[in-house]
Order: C-alpha cells, then sequence, then structure tokens
C-alpha cells in the first residue's frame, strides 16, 4: 500500500512530463462490469485523474474499425489476439481519433502516437478510453 501511495504521490509531481512518457497498458487495464444488455461498463480508478484530457503517448497495434471512414483503434495486442479478435479484454483497445485524416494504415503495424486521453464514461457503444487529436509519434 505504501508504494502504491508513492507511486501516485511521484505521479502527481510528474504530471508535466505525461505528454513525454509513453503511458504502460497495465495503467489502462481499469475494473469493468457488464451490463444487463451484456454491454460494458468501465470504471476509472482515481489514479489515472492525472492522465485525464491530458496528453499522452501510447505505443500499440493498429487495428481498423471501419477503413472507409478512417477509424482506427490502438492495440496492446496484434489484430489477431486483439478485444475484436481473440481474447483480450476491452480494456486493451483505444479509440483512435486523428487530427488529420491518416492515409492507408496498416493493420497490426506497431505505431507510437500521441494525443489527449479522454475517459469514456457514458457512451457504452464507444471504447473506454479515446485519445483525441491523435498524430503519430515515432
Amino acid at each position: 500500500m505504501k508504494n502504491f501511495l508513492l507511486t501516485l504521490v511521484l505521479s502527481a509531481f510528474s504530471l508535466p512530463a505525461l505528454a513525454q512518457k509513453v503511458v504502460p497498458w497495465e495503467l489502462l487495464a481499469v475494473p469493468y462490469s457488464t451490463t444487463p444488455d451484456g454491454l460494458y461498463a468501465p470504471q476509472f480508478p482515481s489514479y489515472l485523474d492525472p492522465y485525464e484530457l491530458h496528453e499522452v503517448v501510447l505505443q500499440g497495434y493498429l487495428v481498423p474499425v471501419d477503413v472507409e471512414g478512417s477509424q482506427y483503434a490502438l492495440s496492446r495486442y496484434a489484430f489477431s489476439s486483439c478485444f475484436f479478435c481473440g481474447n483480450a479484454e476491452p480494456n486493451t483497445v483505444v479509440e483512435l481519433v486523428f487530427k488529420e485524416r491518416p492515409d492507408a494504415l496498416i493493420t497490426d503495424q506497431f505505431v507510437v502516437v500521441k494525443g489527449l486521453l479522454v475517459f469514456n464514461k457514458k457512451d457504452p457503444y464507444r471504447l473506454f478510453f479515446i485519445l483525441k487529436n491523435v498524430e503519430f509519434a515515432g
């Protein structure tokens, strides 16, 4: 418990450096429940508060959601093992909203992206996390 509190305090002091650090997927592994309709309802622990509405860097695999509409997700795992096709959980994908419409992207391409992290607390038809104004960072 002491280590957790120490990590939390140090995270608060490093807030200005968030945009320079890659946010680990383990941090985004939030608990969730299933509604009676079979939809997912995420629960966002308070230790994530310093990241909400801040620019962060994430790395993972590109997964197409709607190629014609240029809708993509970033997955912790490659396509065959991701939430959409494999047995991964819904907290292992992040919805990407690009700053500018990207050219054709390659499925399973490993990328580093940066953008504004938004917690989806209301819309059960979207992913738990939404990264807005996404740009490639590496």
